[in-house]
């Protein structure tokens, strides 16, 4: 081999490694942030990920997972990811709104000019960004709603939305609590800006996966592009088929804790929802547990909503993982999880 093809495998080597992000991580007026900026990045495009409502004992952290694969991507396609834990945990959509604002001028001052800006928020974060896109729509170029709490009645509530929005803005939402969307969309005939609706048709509560969130990013992009959308488009998508590294045993299923959600007191569990089908367990039906020597019942449904507070629920998610959660309590704090733990399940009427 002469040397050309060796310079070609060598420099096709070197451009598929790509550069570890830059990571800048502070406090802004007490507001915790992390910003993850490709290496090279000096302005351009910024997308925030918001978290909704977190109990006020919880963690106050802005965390920024890295080898997300949706915080990945938006590295890859030379997006900032930025995220702010605000002042404090909790609601409250002003004190949020300064802290998102404020986040926005500290990178356009310490890393380069903005020149695309788009919020992403979930749950009360989601009603946050339409807010935003009806009170100050100078925040963003445009905002991406996620299970959105609607309420267009209590005018008095700080929850109170217009469904007047003055810039791009997409509500995304699983089937299960599409009426709140449809409302706001419905209403908004006259809106300087009328909104686009991506129903999800999955049950659950922010139950979306990374690609459905990347192809709204995508969408919206090509919104303020240009300047034109459906106002209905099928929002549902699959994620690519990964290796889950599952044991059969005995009759069982193991795997591992593969992330647990400090805010929450969730888990996330390797085993692919089809591993369950094939091997017998039910939805609407109990699954044996086991995790570092103790054992106990889980509920096999879709939601949190299936079982009664404190009780615990296991269901697939949008990313064709299992979520292990206690309904209103830390499902980690009570087994004592943490990622990496191995674990075991087995439907209750095997052998």
């Amino acid at each position: 081999m002469g040397a050309l093809p060796y310079l070609l495998v060598f420099t096709t080597l070197i451009s598929s490694i790509r550069a570890a992000p830059r990571i800048y991580e502070g406090l802004l007026d007490g507001a915790p942030y992390t910003v993850a900026t490709p290496e090279d990045w000096s302005g351009g495009k910024v997308f925030f990920i918001v978290n909704g409502w977190r109990p006020a004992d919880a963690p106050h952290l802005a965390e920024l997972d890295i080898e997300d694969p949706l915080v990945e991507r938006l590295i890859a396609a030379d997006w900032a990811v930025a995220r702010t834990a605000f002042r404090e945990n909790g609601v409250d959509h002003e004190a949020h709104t300064l802290a998102l604002a404020d986040l926005k001028d500290w990178i356009a001052n310490e890393l380069g000019p903005l020149e695309t800006v788009v919020m992403e928020g979930e749950s009360t974060a989601g009603t946050l960004m339409l807010r935003i896109a009806e009170q100050q729509p100078e925040l963003a170029d445009g905002v991406i709603a996620l299970s959105a709490y609607i309420n267009l009645e209590a005018i008095e509530s700080t929850d109170y939305l217009e469904a007047n929005p003055r810039m791009p803005a997409i509500l995304m939402s699983n089937i299960t609590e599409i009426e709140g969307p449809i409302a706001y969309l419905t209403s908004s005939l006259d809106a300087p800006v009328r909104p686009a609706l991506r129903p999800v048709l999955r049950p659950g509560h922010v139950n979306l996966n990374w690609v459905e969130r990347w192809e709204a990013l995508q969408t919206l992009e090509a919104w303020l592009t240009v300047g034109s959308l459906p106002v209905v488009l099928d929002g549902t998508r699959s994620v690519p088929q990964r290796e889950t590294g599952t044991e059969r045993v005995d009759g069982e299923l193991r795997n591992r804790v593969t992330a647990t959600n400090p805010f929450y007191g969730n888990a996330l569990l390797g085993f692919h929802p089809d591993e369950l089908e094939e091997s017998g367990f039910k939805p609407g039906y109990a699954f044996e547990l086991r995790v570092k020597g103790q054992s106990f019942s889980v509920f096999y449904g879709q939601s949190y909503g299936d079982v009664e507070e404190g009780a615990w629920i296991a269901f697939p998610n949008a990313d064709d993982q299992i979520l292990l959660a206690r309904n209103h309590k830390s499902a980690i704090e009570t087994a004592g999880i943490s990622e990496g733990d191995e674990v075991a399940i087995r439907p209750v009427d095997a052998e």
